[in-house]
């Protein structure tokens, strides 16, 4: 096979979230084309995302529980309760939940991370970390419209800030690609447009956008 048709394979496997047979293809394209920086992104992102999924068993198993949050939030809760106006309790329970969340979240309990930065934010409604922590949560769990609600509060406050638009387009991304599985090129096709807008130089959405819309073109037009 060429270039192209390694790429093309590689797009589709990733599409269908068959990350080593995507890995396995684009560094087959990069023997081809060894100085193309594009394809090297796409392999050094795969390969870290493998040492990530490897990274994530190692926590779980050297897990230490919650204990110590545990314990700060019973107390500050109930120091609340005495006085719900009481601000530095309020910080206090905010930084508690904050981190117990992030243990939840090292060993993949998703669900239960994003009851803690709901909290945290409840008590902290500003509290960005914790809205930015919640909305990979939710990408975790592939409740995109969630996660780029959380991203784009973030966005909002930092509009400058490259890490924000970077993280509110791999929202879209993760959203259009689900649609472009479902074969909803009418919503794809938007939110890989929106992936552009805020990493104008992704040439993997732009290639998923142009397969999108040709997609789109084949589908016979309503009467």
């Amino acid at each position: 096979m060429d270039f192209d048709e390694y790429v093309q394979r590689g797009v589709s496997f990733f599409k269908e979230e068959k990350f080593d047979l995507a890995l396995e293809n684009f560094e087959a394209a990069l023997c081809i084309q060894p100085n193309n920086g594009d394809i090297k992104d796409l392999v050094e992102m795969l390969k870290a995302q493998a040492d990530m999924i490897s990274n994530a068993s190692k926590q779980k198993a050297d897990f230490k529980g919650t204990a110590e949050e545990d314990k700060e939030i019973a107390e500050y809760t109930e120091l609340l309760e005495s006085n719900p106006n009481d601000a530095s309790a309020k910080e206090a329970l905010a930084s508690a939940h904050y981190r117990r969340g992030l243990a939840f979240t090292s060993i993949n309990e998703y669900a239960k991370s994003i009851d803690d930065y709901s909290m945290a934010i409840c008590y902290e409604p500003n509290y960005l970390f914790a809205f930015n922590k919640r909305g990979w949560a939710y990408l975790e769990l592939k409740d995109y419209d969630k996660a780029i609600a959380d991203f784009e509060k973030i966005h909002r406050f930092h509009p400058n800030d490259v890490n924000a638009r970077e993280n509110l387009a791999v929202a879209y991304s993760n959203r259009g690609m689900a649609y472009d599985r479902e074969g909803d090129y009418a919503r794809a096709i938007p939110d890989f447009e929106k992936v552009l807008y805020l990493t104008p130089n992704d040439d993997t959405t732009r290639e998923l956008l142009e397969m999108a819309r040709a997609e789109m073109a084949k589908k016979p037009i309503p009467k």
